[in-house]
């Protein structure tokens, strides 16, 4: 017996081009073994928000999404005529809040790349360094303290010139905060310490005179600008002592009115700050661990005894490497010299091994 064949027809018809093309839907359809097994590709963008909010501390992070969303506020309406340090409408229509909201606006897109540039590496080892509230207390002193001066400064130039351009010029921009936070950490730097700004090398104490004059070549001399770096040093020489808070109101504060803000996600308490070793070079830069790892911002190293830190904290001992100083004391408080040349140090040890030779003898007569 012979096998069944298919009829021409029907062989015809298993072969025709809409047959293949439903076998080829059909087999795309199917699940395939090998991409169902693994996980889904990760979202880029979702990761990389989630990497910006857990490695930038809070306050950094409320100040830079303030500025992003300004930035996008831009596009409909102007936010500099709402929130913009302007004495007409500070002074004479009773507008402070102005005085605090100055630095949070941005309308255009070159400033908000640079603000993110200097923010993000500057403003976080700060944070780190010296805790989340001493950061904002410090960032909002000199932000009043400028605006302030540049009110008195408008007004005092309008009655004596009788000009009203005095009365609508306008301080905003975090550059005027960022210019002063640099003038307080240059002022306190070592008088032979220096710093590089692109090819040119200036001493530490004139850096920030040197960064506003290159500001003054490409954008002009801003009045705003000029007084940030003023105040900048004026804290920095402790001219401004009386704005200055001590450690253990901070810590009150974050067990009172800031304690809504201490559980989330970001925040540095006065207790855990690295103090200089946020700035050390192998420190954390934006991982916010101040041993050099990349763990959460609330794994950065604590003091050994935060009880028996001073009444105002320990600021970086060798600046910021893209802003600031190498000074090697204090921003808030002006600590002890260290030793700098050999003959000194041979010193300090002679004087340690002088003591060791005394506690020697005392411990042998008292056997």
């Amino acid at each position: 017996p012979t096998a069944a064949r298919p009829h021409p027809a029907e062989h015809q018809h298993q072969n025709t081009p809409a047959t293949s093309v439903y076998y080829t839907i059909a087999s795309a359809s199917m699940p395939n073994d090998n991409n169902s097994n693994g996980p889904p590709h990760p979202n880029p963008v979702l990761t990389a928000y989630e990497g910006y909010v857990r490695d930038t501390p809070l306050l950094t992070r409320y100040i830079l999404n303030s500025l992003l969303l300004s930035y996008l506020l831009s596009f409909f309406a102007n936010p500099a005529y709402a929130l913009a340090n302007i004495p007409l409408f500070t002074i004479f229509k009773f507008e402070l809040y102005r005085i605090f909201t100055s630095p949070l606006v941005c309308a255009d897109i070159l400033s908000l790349i640079f603000a993110f540039m200097g923010f993000m590496n500057h403003g976080i080892k700060l944070e780190q360094s010296v805790g989340s509230c001493m950061f904002g207390v410090l960032f909002f002193t000199l932000t009043v303290a400028s605006n302030v001066l540049f009110l008195l400064v408008s007004v005092l130039l309008w009655g004596l010139t009788n000009s009203e351009s005095y009365l609508v010029g306008a301080s905003m921009g975090i550059w005027s905060v960022l210019l002063a936070i640099i003038a307080v950490e240059c002022s306190q730097a070592p008088q032979d310490t220096k710093r590089k700004l692109f090819f040119l090398t200036v001493p530490t104490l004139y850096y920030p005179l040197v960064l506003l004059a290159l500001f003054s070549m490409f954008a002009g001399v801003k009045l705003a600008y000029c007084l940030g770096v003023a105040v900048g040093y004026a804290y920095g020489y402790g001219k401004l002592d009386r704005l200055k808070v001590k450690v253990e109101r901070a810590r009150k504060w974050e067990g009172g009115c800031l304690r809504g803000f201490v559980g989330r996600m970001g925040w540095i308490s006065v207790s855990s700050a690295s103090g200089a070793g946020a700035w050390s070079e192998g420190g954390s830069g934006g991982n916010n661990d101040s041993g050099g790892g990349s763990g959460p911002i609330g794994a950065v190293r604590a003091p050994s005894d935060p009880a028996a830190e001073s009444s105002t904290p320990t600021f970086p001992t060798t600046g910021g490497r893209s802003l600031g100083s190498t000074s090697s004391r204090g921003l808030l408080s002006r600590g002890s010299k260290s030793p700098k040349t050999p003959e000194e140090r041979a010193a300090l040890l002679e004087r340690a091994a002088e003591r060791r030779r005394q506690q020697q003898e005392e411990a042998d007569s008292a056997v």
